[in-house]
């Protein structure tokens, strides 16, 4: 494995599968919410709470702003989520934010003043260009996945939609830029999922090892920039 990572540029497969979230690095497996609060004269909010609640699961995490109005909350599990924000003198404010795996979706939250409550309502996907973080990166999200066709119900398939990938050879194995596909690193869920003695993903050719199409919420193809979490 170590050999194969050293022997120079290739792709990380990170997909994430319905109910079984792994609470390891954010950019694999998991995503995150940034902002900064502010008041309704654009002046920073510090010490506000962000409250950030998983729509579907009604699980919770909070943050405090920052001295600069900033606030930051990661290891998400990809999927809806409802940011209120409060702070003393100001009234309540809430967002709808849509997280995905591996991105920091950005909302900026405008506070109203006194009792009055004020709505925000944000873009339900995550940012098209990510000006962030430099990866390289192509996510394929549940609403790609739900109604793009494949052929043979292989989720892995869906790396074919990034830019410089083509199949290797028939048997499933997808190059890019041109690489070997023997040189891919796929994980689920962050966990490892190579055929190690043929050095290639786990199901290629072998159909019991592959996994349900409806098995995947989501993942991300990165094919160069990662981070070194990934080797």
């Amino acid at each position: 494995m170590t050999n194969r990572i050293n022997r120079g540029l290739f792709a990380i497969i990170a997909i994430a599968i319905f109910g079984v979230i792994s609470a390891l690095a954010q950019s694999t497996v998991t995503g995150g919410i940034s902002g900064k609060v502010t008041d309704p004269a654009g002046a920073i909010v510090a010490g506000a709470t962000v409250t950030v609640t998983n729509v579907a699961t009604n699980n919770i995490n909070t943050a405090t702003t920052a001295n600069d109005g900033a606030f930051r909350v990661t290891n998400l599990q990809p999927g809806n989520y409802r940011v209120e924000t409060t702070a003393t003198g100001f009234g309540k404010s809430t967002a709808e934010v849509v997280v995905e795996v591996g991105v920091i979706t950005s909302v900026d939250v405008p506070l109203t003043v006194g009792g009055a409550t004020g709505e925000v309502t944000v873009v339900a996907e995550a940012p098209v260009v990510n000006t962030n973080d430099p990866t390289n990166a192509l996510n394929i999200n549940q609403t790609t996945i739900n109604e793009s066709p494949i052929n043979g119900r292989r989720a892995a398939t869906f790396a074919l939609m990034a830019p410089g990938a083509t199949p290797d050879g028939g048997f499933g194995l997808v190059s890019f830029r041109g690489i070997s596909g023997l040189l891919n690193n796929s994980t689920v869920d962050g966990g490892d999922d190579n055929q190690a003695f043929f050095s290639e993903a786990r199901g290629r050719t072998r159909i019991s090892y592959s996994i349900s199409l409806d098995a995947i919420r989501e993942f991300q193809v990165n094919t160069s920039n990662y981070s070194a979490e990934f080797g």
